[in-house]
């Protein structure tokens, strides 16, 4: 249940949606057009200080987050390493040899997988999905039934990964562990994800029923009970950020 919008009074909890989408696209920004591993580093390190200090993410929690990326971050840094032959040679073993500016690009690409990634984790955290569809359509002037679908999908995430854990449980509790054996295994979590996106399927219909029978999309616009209200240092903090990055941007 990481993956999901935490209630909070935080810096970032209270700055505007609008204004935390454009500081994520600025780091995204920076983090694809630069391709040195220290950049990325220092990048990655402001964005856990941020979410430390300014969202109330611990390290631990952090940690967790990206504790799956590690298992993808890792065969990606070795691959990219092999694939880069040009360069200074810092070591070799035969046909395979290590470059210092195959281990700079390397560094810098596996980085930015943690950083794009911290920086939308940081935003779904501080972001109700409510207010980031009414910026949407108030703001972006995105049509409010592609802006729900949005919210629908932000929300029914968690739900599904509770429902996959009590049927993970249940079948537990019936004595159904994990068998041995690719296929056994295969067949065992076919079943599993069956049963899962039968649940996801029935929510689905359940929701559009109830939308439905409210009348939604019978309108070419919608109201809010809660007006997002537009706060002065949401606009500066938006301003500072495309103004850093410019200038990071010519300057490095």
């Amino acid at each position: 249940m990481l993956f999901q919008y935490n209630g909070g009074s935080s810096p970032l909890h209270r700055l505007g949606p609008l204004s935390k989408l454009i500081l994520v696209g600025c780091f995204s920004l920076l983090s694809m057009a630069w391709d040195s591993t220290l950049h990325e580093a220092a990048l990655l390190v402001v964005l856990i200080a941020a979410a430390w200090f300014g969202a109330g993410l611990t390290l631990a929690r952090q940690l967790r987050a990206m504790s799956f990326l590690i298992g993808l971050g890792i065969p990606y840094f070795i691959l990219s390493i092999l694939a880069i032959r040009e360069g200074h040679i810092v070591a070799a073993w035969g046909p395979i040899w290590i470059t210092a500016e195959g281990l700079d690009i390397a560094g810098a690409l596996t980085l930015r997988i943690f950083v794009l990634f911290l920086a939308s984790y940081i935003y779904l955290s501080t972001t109700d999905p409510r207010d980031f569809v009414q910026v949407l359509n108030l703001r972006l002037r995105v049509p409010y039934r592609f802006a729900f679908g949005i919210s629908v999908a932000l929300t029914f995430l968690p739900l599904l990964e509770e429902e996959g854990r009590t049927i993970m449980a249940a079948r537990r509790v019936r004595g159904q562990e994990p068998p041995r054996g690719l296929r056994n295994r295969l067949s065992w979590w076919g079943g599993y994800t069956a049963a899962v996106l039968v649940n996801a399927v029935r929510r689905v219909q359940q929701t559009a029923l109830a939308m439905e029978g409210k009348g939604f999309g019978a309108y070419a616009d919608r109201t809010y009970l809660h007006m997002l209200d537009r706060r002065r240092s949401g606009y500066v903090c938006a301003v500072v950020a495309v103004l850093g990055t410019a200038v990071l941007w010519w300057s490095l």
